[in-house]
């Protein structure tokens, strides 16, 4: 259950106990009360019967007799409170009937005159709007006070009874606010970070969730840029090395300066161009835009057959081989063919670095519901699934020994390939499995 859901529960439940709470309060101390107020009015006025009132008011079941005479007694109490409203104005002039109406039903003449101006009854309620009844001494204002006092002290207890509660609901619910705090100021101090566990499904798992998966993401990130640096120092470091040990043995002697040696020394500078060139390579896609790109009709076969031919003495090196299926129809894409050659480059030397010994590479394309489709796909040693999302990174390698060669590159190949496919609004997707071969496919709109 959400959050946002669970504080909608919490808040109508709040209010159903408050709203119960007072409405059994306020029956209990009115009812408690009311006792005590007829007490004092009894004590004021001897001549009511109110052994009758309480039974009345106490009485649950009533039958059709006492029913009709309580409709005549509220007819006849009609008829004199529009009386006592006419007397109130002139006194004199309606005594007598006032009086009459009054002694039919029961009441005495002492009681008489303290029932005959009602408009008191009138001060009485416009006083309590106004706080008056906390300074009256009736009965009635004491025993208004008394409900009101007791109401307040147990909203009061509501009050602090909810506020406990509510601290209480909010630091369980909050606490895993606190286990984030807390992890990422590891992550600022560089202490680590641990990952939090967390199964409910609410706003606060889909937060940790991503606060999980973006750590991943920076320990992977971290993990590529300490690999980059081992590896551009061994890169670099090893031609220096050999170029090194050329020249010293040429300064001691040891080597002659022969045409051999000096081809030797061109390769290995050859070496250092290719590791910082392939750096500059991917730095100049990325300020590339699709309006600088020359896309024309480019024929997909032809250029794979151009590309295949210089790879073959590597290819039979390794036993290796690549299969074009070729279509009925020449297929044509519209490509700028400078990067389509770049990025078979790039497929054919990742090809041929990792795939293994005696493996073969299929290269198919297809047309169909208006997209282009090209797949690259090989049986060779390919990569764990849990590693694809990664290996589209720059500067990322899954493991350095899955390379047949010494040449392991520098982890941007894939990286070029995506960006050349992005170039030409296509997207790239790929598929593979540890033992179960590497798949790479380009969808394009046609």
């Amino acid at each position: 259950m959400k959050f946002s859901e669970k504080f909608l529960i919490y808040i109508f439940l709040v209010l159903t106990m408050t709203i119960g709470i007072n409405i059994f309060s306020l029956k209990y101390f009115a009812t408690e009360y009311f006792a005590e107020y007829l007490t004092s009015i009894k004590q004021e006025v001897p001549d009511i019967n109110f052994d009758l009132i309480s039974i009345f008011t106490k009485t649950k079941n009533l039958d059709d007799a006492i029913i009709e005479e309580y409709r005549k007694t509220l007819s006849d109490l009609s008829g004199i409170s529009t009386s006592l409203e006419n007397f109130s104005a002139n006194p004199r002039t309606y005594a007598p009937s006032v009086i009459d109406s009054l002694q039919k039903i029961g009441v005495s003449e002492n009681s008489i005159e303290q029932v005959l101006f009602v408009k008191a009854i009138d001060s009485f309620f416009s006083g309590m709007f106004n706080f008056s009844f906390l300074h009256n001494t009736t009965p009635e204002g004491q025993f208004i006070l008394k409900v009101i006092k007791a109401m307040s002290l147990v909203n009061i207890f509501i009050i602090i009874f909810t506020l406990i509660i509510s601290w209480i609901w909010i630091r369980f619910s909050f606490r895993p606010i606190q286990f984030i705090i807390e992890n990422l100021s590891h992550i600022i101090s560089r202490k680590g970070y641990k990952q939090i566990e967390y199964t409910k499904k609410d706003e606060f798992g889909a937060l940790i969730n991503t606060i999980n998966a973006l750590n991943k993401n920076l320990s992977h990130q971290q993990k590529i840029r300490s690999d980059l640096l081992s590896d551009l120092s061994h890169e670099i470091k090893t031609p220096i090395t050999a170029i090194k040990c050329y020249l010293e043995g040429m300064d001691d002697g040891v080597i002659e300066t022969s045409p051999k040696t000096y081809m030797l020394l061109h390769k290995e500078i050859n070496r250092l161009i290719e590791i910082t060139g392939s750096i500059m390579e991917y730095e100049k896609l990325e300020q590339i835009n699709r309006e600088s790109l020359n896309i024309s009709p480019v024929n997909f076969e032809e250029i794979i057959k151009h590309i295949q031919e210089e790879y073959l003495p590597l290819l039979a090196k390794e036993q290796q081989q690549i299969i074009l299926v070729k279509n009925r129809i020449p297929f044509i894409l519209n490509f700028d063919e400078s990067k389509f050659i770049q990025l078979l480059h790039n497929i054919f030397s990742n090809f041929i670095k990792y795939a293994g010994n005696g493996k073969s590479l299929t290269i198919k394309s297809m047309e169909r519901n208006g997209k282009i489709t090209l797949i690259f796909r090989d049986d060779g040693n390919g990569i764990p699934k849990k590693e694809i999302m990664f290996v589209r990174e720059k500067f990322y390698q899954v493991d350095k020994s899955r390379s047949s060669s010494n040449d392991r590159g520098i982890g941007i190949g894939l990286s070029i390939i995506e960006k050349i496919i992005s170039l030409h609004k296509g997207v790239l997707s790929i598929e593979s499995d540890s033992g179960k071969g590497f798949c790479l496919k380009m969808s394009f709109v046609k």
